[in-house]
């Protein structure tokens, strides 16, 4: 299957995940990954909340605030992502694609300055290849990544239904580290 295809594919699947279902996996992805020492060794976390059927993060969002380190959600601006913090009380509003951003915008940080970055995806494989839903902002964002010395760690999340045994790959796509579902921390080999 191509790209367009897999797309239509693992969005059926991740809709089909049931709200009790939905609710037990973000529970279990929270566990899991505060027990990783990618996470442990990181500060500045980016994560995003969730749009549609994608995988809730709430959850996570609440261990990264109990550990004492810092979250934070994307911005979208020309095509890329900036990073606002975010902080329990903080309020939220609508972007034009209908995606909730920090409304205080003078907390803003380079995607260089982030340890640890958790993204959606619609569809994964082991290699650390991620399907999103085709706008490139995390490809765009990260790029400079090919280049870098700094490591931050890319992690997708996702339903483990959400494997498949490979994602085509275009050169622009950024590879991930590893990938967070409900069943377990998969490193990518």
């Amino acid at each position: 299957m191509n790209k367009k295809e897999l797309r239509a594919y693992f969005r059926e699947i991740r809709a089909r995940v049931s709200s009790e279902n939905r609710e037990a996996a973000a529970k279990q992805a929270a566990e899991l990954i505060s027990t990783q020492s990618f996470f442990k060794t990181s500060q500045h976390i980016a994560c995003y909340l969730p749009l549609d059927e994608e995988f809730d993060t709430r959850s996570l969002i609440s261990t990264i605030w109990q550990t004492n380190k810092i979250c934070y959600l994307p911005i979208v601006l020309n095509k890329k992502l900036l990073f606002g913090r975010y902080d329990k009380e903080d309020e939220l509003k609508l972007n034009q694609y209908g995606i909730l951003e920090p409304m205080d915008q003078h907390q803003i940080v380079d995607a260089g300055q982030l340890d640890l970055v958790i993204m959606p995806l619609l569809a994964f494989d082991v290699h650390g290849h991620r399907l999103g839903t085709g706008g490139g902002y995390y490809d765009r964002t990260f790029e400079f990544l090919k280049n870098e010395k700094k490591k931050i760690w890319m992690i997708g999340l996702g339903y483990a239904s959400q494997q498949t045994d490979n994602i085509p790959v275009d050169s622009w796509d950024v590879v991930l580290d590893g990938v967070l579902t409900e069943k377990e921390v998969m490193l990518s080999s």
